[in-house]
């Protein structure tokens, strides 16, 4: 064993310590001490730094106060715009609980390109949907992962950064159906509110600068620019597409700046975090398991406290003026209906007492959903590949930008179908500068829950064409306003238990059919100058749909591929709708105030009355901002 570790210590010329020392014993155990020594400390260092990090790190409190005036539930995207805004004002006093832990540090937040190993961590949820029946046919168990964020940030922590506002028709269509004073008028000013735009490229009119929200067009791949190009060979335009005009080819807007992730915990919390310890209290690994409520002198139902658990220990906290639940399209609904306020009925199975009967809470339930087109290519280096990843790494070390710095996420287009009822896009295509390969196909296979019988797949036809690349680049047909409908019940009463998430994918046919139309204008790509100089092929083979390899491909064949990789885009809303008070789904009024209850507000995903033809997060950005100038209002701050 000596020998060993005086081999391993001097480099491997142990012969010729050896001759010279004639294995001198006295030397030997002085270097095998010194040797221990060092691994000690080093072992004890690599034990305590993230432990000190945290410590040095950390936002948050072990131990709140009684009683605050505002309690918000969820410190995610909205959650944390109130928090802030809130706390503007000195004599304010909130309580911010997190289920999840501090957001940092956590390369795998901070650092785009890793966004994927957020999932499955101890910062995800983890939910899962109910098996479905029209979709999902190559996941297993036909069941879709659903990672939200479990981490102070939320979801502004996993998902890909994609500042996408949505259409002016999108907001319109919300006033109109119930939601006064959600007006893309009424909204703008809250969209610019929230952010600073660090490009010039963005429209001034329509981009905010003085926000907390950093936002940028990151570094793109080779292959985005040759994306953008192809679309201008179709016809359409390069715009800022936040700004008059979404249709087009573009470049990826992204809450991302200087190679990092800019999550609202980062941009909204640590910022103020300092100068506000006073009256903004943020209190980590607190599960919230129930609202409480007191009897007015009405006789209405009033907000007056929550109750959460940490480390085993119930706490229970009031709150002079309200409550406000953040807890996302899922963990809303689950908490209003944990706490009494729901479906009479359905509350009833779960032996709930009935606080509220509101038949809106946990239904509504819409989702993005995008099926992937795999392109293999002649020419390489377009994209992020295995044989780029060390550079990267270097390139991202020295100066924080490079394939690291982006999420191979880069591009976008935004179309009408024939079906499209609005002037906003109703489907989306999405370019993932990334090479599918042998080494990442476990990132993937466990990330999208693909079915072995896929992997396999894969795996013979690399054999068989003798390389270890599955793709070079995937560009997704993506449903912006999905005809289908889902919903989210309580499993059971505990609320430990993760609901019940069936989002109905491709239940209607509508769906299908628009999907069908967006892989024909990836049919359209191939066709273009800037696809055949690359020699860039769709190669859809190992799906089992058929042997149609070159397009035109049948509806039939589109109708297999969407209907087996149906793939979320983490995107569900609606679940506590805004509506009038005469739309009996409705749970909040156009104030985001709970009908039938006092003292209760919910501002969220689960607020929209209709999914935006956009990526989400934008709109929950501007959702806190605004939700936040009416708490404001409603209670003189």
């Amino acid at each position: 064993m000596n020998e060993l570790l005086i081999y391993l210590y001097t480099g491997g010329k142990y012969s010729t310590v050896y001759s010279l020392l004639n294995y001198n014993s006295s030397w030997i155990s002085h270097v095998v001490a010194a040797m221990l020594k060092h691994v000690a400390i080093i072992c004890a260092c690599a034990y305590l730094l993230p432990y000190f990090l945290r410590w040095y790190y950390s936002i948050t409190i072990d131990q709140p106060d009684e009683e605050y005036d505002f309690i918000i539930v969820g410190a995610g995207t909205a959650g944390n715009v109130i928090a802030n805004r809130l706390t503007e004002r000195p004599n304010t006093k909130v309580l911010l609980l997190e289920a999840g832990d501090n957001d940092a540090p956590n390369i795998y937040i901070s650092v785009p390109m890793l966004a994927p190993y957020v999932q499955g961590t101890d910062a995800d949820w983890m939910y899962r949907t109910e098996p479905q029946k029209h979709g999902c046919k190559l996941l297993e168990n036909n069941v879709s992962f659903w990672p939200r964020g479990k981490v102070l940030g939320g979801s502004s922590c996993m998902h890909y950064m994609w500042y996408v506002r949505g259409g002016k028709d999108d907001f319109d269509s919300w006033e109109k159906s119930g939601a006064t004073g959600w007006s893309y008028k009424d909204v703008l000013p809250y969209f610019k509110k929230s952010e600073q735009a660090m490009d010039k490229n963005m429209t001034e009119d329509f981009h905010g600068t003085d926000g907390y929200l950093k936002t940028s067009y990151p570094y793109n791949s080779e292959m985005a620019n040759l994306f953008v190009e192809a679309g201008k060979e179709l016809g359409y335009d390069h715009t800022d597409y936040n700004g008059e005009r979404m249709l087009g080819f573009h470049l990826a807007q992204q809450t991302l700046y200087k190679g990092k992730r800019q999550s609202s915990a980062t941009s909204f919390l640590h910022s103020v975090i300092k100068e506000r310890r006073d009256r903004l209290h943020i209190v980590g690994r607190a599960h919230v398991r129930q609202i409480v409520f007191e009897e007015g002198e009405d006789g209405r139902k009033r907000a007056s406290g929550v109750i959460y658990v940490r480390d085993d220990v119930e706490v229970k906290v009031r709150a002079r003026k309200e409550v406000i639940v953040s807890g996302g399209a899922v963990g809303s609904p689950q908490l209003l209906m944990l706490s009494g306020i729901g479906p009479k009925q359905h509350l009833n199975d779960m032996g709930i007492p009935l606080v509220a009967d509101l038949p809106g809470v946990g239904q509504n339930m819409q989702d993005h959903v995008q099926v992937p087109a795999t392109f293999r290519a002649e020419t390489e280096g377009l994209t992020m590949g295995d044989n780029t990843f060390l550079s990267s790494v270097l390139e991202y070390i020295i100066g924080s930008t490079g394939p690291l710095g982006h999420t191979g996420a880069d591009a976008q287009a935004l179309v009408r179908s024939t079906m499209a009822e609005t002037a906003s896009p109703d489907i989306q295509l999405v370019l993932l500068s990334a090479e599918w390969t042998r080494s990442n196909m476990k990132l993937f296979k466990n990330v999208l829950n693909l079915k072995q019988e896929f992997a396999d797949r894969l795996e013979k036809l690399a054999d068989k064409r003798n390389t270890n690349t599955f793709s070079n680049f995937l560009v997704y047909s993506c449903l912006l306003r999905p005809a289908s409908v889902g919903y989210i019940n309580l499993r059971s009463s505990n609320y430990l238990d993760h609901p019940v998430i069936q989002p109905n994918y491709l239940s209607n046919q509508k769906d299908v059919d628009v999907l069908t139309e967006g892989f024909r204008l990836i049919e359209d790509l191939e066709k273009t100058d800037q696809f055949k100089e690359i020699g860039a092929k769709m190669d859809l083979s190992a799906l089992g749909c058929g042997n149609e390899t070159s397009s035109p491909r049948s509806d039939k064949f589109y109708e297999c591929v969407s209907r087996s990789l149906t793939m979320t885009i983490f995107h569900p809303i609606g679940t506590a709708k805004i509506g009038s008070s005469s739309d009996v789904m409705a749970v909040v009024d156009p104030r985001l105030r709970v009908y039938k209850v006092d003292g209760l507000r919910v501002a969220d995903a689960s607020v929209m009355p209709s999914i935006p033809s956009a990526n989400t997060q934008a709109a929950c950005y501007m959702i806190g901002e605004k939700a936040a100038d009416m708490i404001k209002e409603d209670w003189n701050l």
